[in-house]
């Protein structure tokens, strides 16, 4: 094989991968918690802060964690005196801006845990985007204080 053929092969190749990397490292994830529930509870909430330091907009459709049957982003809020929850399929984050999932407001549901977590206990939650880029984190169960 001929050098121009191989190194045109090489370039070609590495522009496919590029921009998965950059996207994947785009993203950043602060202050993730889970809040602490009693524990016959089927439902818990997580917060965070998600940031993003690229140059596009990031969604996110997808969140898992192996200790929990569903994952799903909401949205509590307040209008004439009655509160409502929203179910949102993605959360979009502007290019370098940040986006909280926090209480009052845009949070993601844990639903059916598989076992008992309590203040201190560790779990992997995998965040995917719609270019189905993945973000791993360890987050930490913590007492909430509403």
């Amino acid at each position: 094989m001929s050098k121009k053929i191989l190194s045109a092969l090489i370039l070609l190749i590495s522009s496919f991968t590029t921009p998965l990397y950059a996207d994947e490292a785009s993203i950043s994830i602060e202050n993730a918690w889970i809040a602490e529930a009693p524990p016959a509870s089927k439902t818990m909430v997580a917060y965070m802060t998600i940031k993003n330091t690229g140059n596009k907009t990031v969604t996110i459709t997808k969140a898992e964690c192996g200790l929990f049957s569903n994952l799903e982003f909401h949205e509590s809020t307040h209008k004439n005196g009655t509160a409502k929850m929203i179910r949102h399929d993605e959360i979009k984050i502007p290019p370098h801006k940040s986006v909280q999932l926090k209480q009052g407001g845009k949070h993601l549901m844990l639903f059916n845990p598989k076992q008992s977590l309590k203040t201190g206990d560790r779990a992997r939650m995998k965040l995917t985007t719609k270019s189905h880029d993945t973000k791993t984190i360890v987050i930490t169960v913590k007492k909430a204080t509403f």
